[in-house]
């Protein structure tokens, strides 16, 4: 006797139970009246005993087939209920939405998204991470995962979206910058203290249109960018911002632009995903958030860059 009985077969058994018949069980299953009637043959078969006994006229369970389904029909009930249960679960907005981003990037352009979302859907939570460099949402257990980089994003086997652009500048305390050489040159940092991030070592410009390299000489190392702010607040050296980030100490006067000739490249923010098919739909409305964040941002962007009338 094969005692190897597939999923398909007891299910084909309680919907003929159910149905009253193999043509409507096939139906009911979308499949061919054949392929029913060979799965209850194939479990009478494996189980020993005859489950149904059918005639031209009329079908009707035996005694072992009526301890069967009572024992089985439950189990696939409760399957069925089971997935309903978790397809209204993840159209719901709800548990916790776990997101790892940069520090300038987290605290300038999230934090808004983030408060919204949180504010339209009561049953979400939300925990954010502060993280630096590269994260694997999967080996971390994030469900997005923001990522900052200045070159090409590695292959981590993840799906990237590439959402953002973060313009940055150089910029030091007024007192620092009236010091410095009238005709500052990016090779002159080779000279200067700045405030970086760990691992820096050189710096990277754009001069007549082509990407240039310079080294520097740093005073403070931290993925902190508030710790680098205040560092350039304090006149300890020159540090590489976001500009909106910083935008507020610009206005007031208590920073100032420094090499603005010499941009550095943006930096190009991508959101990592463990999976692109089966998105929770938490994840889902997140990212929709953050992508109209981006449609704003771009939008008065291009009505600040039009000319006036």
């Amino acid at each position: 006797m094969n005692e190897t009985i597939q999923w398909n077969d007891w299910e084909a058994f309680c919907c003929v139970v159910e149905q009253g018949t193999f043509t409507a069980a096939a139906e009911q299953l979308d499949c061919p009246k054949s392929r029913v009637s060979a799965a209850v043959a194939r479990l009478e078969s494996a189980i020993g005993s005859k489950l149904l006994q059918r005639t031209t006229r009329r079908m009707r369970l035996t005694d072992a087939g009526s301890a069967v389904y009572r024992d089985v029909a439950p189990l696939f009930a409760r399957l069925r209920e089971i997935r309903q249960e978790t397809l209204a679960r993840e159209e719901r907005v709800q548990g916790v939405l776990r997101i790892a981003a940069p520090y300038e990037f987290g605290a300038q352009q999230l934090g808004g998204v983030i408060c919204r979302t949180l504010a339209a859907h009561p049953a979400l939570d939300v925990k954010v991470e502060i993280s630096q460099g590269m994260v694997d949402p999967i080996r971390d257990g994030f469900d997005v995962a923001f990522v900052a980089v200045d070159a090409d994003l590695p292959d981590s086997g993840t799906v990237a979206r590439r959402i953002y652009h973060v313009e940055r500048g150089l910029f030091a305390a007024p007192a620092l910058a009236a010091g410095l050489p009238l005709q500052l040159q990016p090779e002159d940092l080779a000279n200067l203290p700045t405030l970086t991030t760990p691992g820096d070592g050189m710096w990277e410009f754009t001069r007549d249109g082509e990407r240039v390299a310079v080294p520097i000489r740093p005073r403070m190392q931290t993925a902190n960018a508030e710790l680098r702010l205040q560092g350039a607040l304090a006149g300890l050296g020159i540090a590489r911002l976001s500009l909106i980030y910083c935008e507020a100490e610009v206005a007031q006067g208590r920073l100032v632009k420094v090499l603005p000739d010499y941009p550095p490249p943006p930096l190009r923010v991508f959101a990592l995903l463990p999976d692109r098919r089966l998105q929770p739909r938490k994840v889902r409305v997140f990212m929709e958030a953050v992508e109209a964040m981006m449609a704003s941002e771009l939008q008065d962007r291009n009505d600040a860059a039009a000319p006036g009338p």
